[in-house]
This record gives C-alpha cells, sequence and structure tokens, in this order.
C-alpha cells in the first residue's frame, strides 16, 4: 500500500518520504557467518557461508560478503553475493516488510543507499520492482531500477482494493 504510492510517486518523479523505520540506520551492525577473516590494516573483512547481516529490521542474507570499515570501525560498505542474496525490511509498523533479492546487495551504510545488481527483484505490499539492477535510497525514499537487454525495467502495480472502488453509471460525473 505505502509502496504503491512510492511507485506511484517516483513515476511522476516526485520524492517520497522515507521508506526505513526511523530507527533502523540508529542500531548496530551484526554480522554472523560460518567463516570470517579480517585485516586490520585495510579495514577489510571477508566473510563466507550462510552469512547474515542484521540492524534495525534491516535482513541481509548471502552467500558472501566483504565489508570495508573506517579507522574506527565504522561499516562503510558491504557487498554482500549470493544465489542470490536477499534482503528484507519492515520500512512501516502497518505494513509487511520489503522483501528484495539480487545476485549482488550492496550496503552503502553511511549513506544509507543499497543496490541490487543482476536479476533485481524488490516488493511490497503486492507491487514490485524487477531489473538489471535496483538502487534504493533509505533516507529519501528513492527507487531507481535499470534494465539491460535481458532484464527490462518491470514494475507491478496491485489493483485497488474492493471497497475502495466506486462504481459509477456511464455519464456520471467524476468525484
Amino acid at each position: 500500500m505505502y509502496f504503491r504510492h512510492i511507485s506511484l510517486l517516483l513515476l511522476l518523479g516526485v520524492a517520497a518520504p522515507a521508506l526505513a523505520l526511523p530507527g533502523d540506520r540508529d542500531q548496530p551492525i551484526s554480522v554472523s557467518a560460518d567463516k570470517a577473516s579480517f585485516n586490520e590494516k585495510t579495514g577489510t573483512a571477508l566473510y563466507s557461508g550462510n552469512i547474515v547481516i542484521q540492524q534495525g529490521t534491516i535482513r541481509i542474507a548471502a552467500d558472501e560478503l566483504v565489508v570495508t570499515t573506517d579507522a574506527k570501525g565504522t561499516v562503510i560498505t558491504a557487498v554482500a553475493r549470493g544465489n542470490p542474496a536477499t534482503f528484507e525490511q519492515k520500512t512501516r509498523p502497518e505494513y509487511g516488510p520489503a522483501v528484495a533479492e539480487a545476485q549482488e546487495v550492496i550496503y552503502q551504510a553511511v549513506e544509507g543507499f543499497l543496490t541490487f545488481n543482476g536479476k533485481a527483484k524488490l516488493k511490497q505490499e503486492g507491487a514490485s520492482f524487477q531489473g538489471a539492477s535496483i538502487s534504493y535510497s533509505l533516507e529519501r525514499g528513492e527507487i531507481e531500477a535499470k534494465g539491460d537487454k535481458q532484464n527490462r525495467v518491470q514494475l507491478v502495480f496491485p489493483p485497488p482494493p474492493r471497497e475502495s472502488r466506486i462504481s459509477k453509471k456511464l455519464g456520471d460525473s467524476a468525484p
């Protein structure tokens, strides 16, 4: 429902309110995996096997992950790859989660950007985006989908609920 409005606003070129729950980006980022290594000099951590990244209601699952941190240990980027890698986030308490999948999920933690590359799909409340890549701003609530020769951009909008449809006779004036 909220996602449908954002999809429509996106098509009209109007900025929408933020999609993320306000506290998600203020939460710590936790990573679990079967195997991990960290290079203190470069600030790069490599994870493999059954990876789960959690930050508030944000959840990313993947087969492999590369995390880059700054000198203070703050996560800068996380690049998750899988067949597919998946993403889930509760965007508003009253709606179901936004669910996405792609071959690669890039999370730019400081900027609040997510990029889904390779057979990217994003769904919520019956609405969906699909394309070669999808970019998603957690702060601005903007979504951009790009296609290629194999994966054209597709948007699906669910019909309005029956109870909100207006039944009029031909010739009646608009409300």
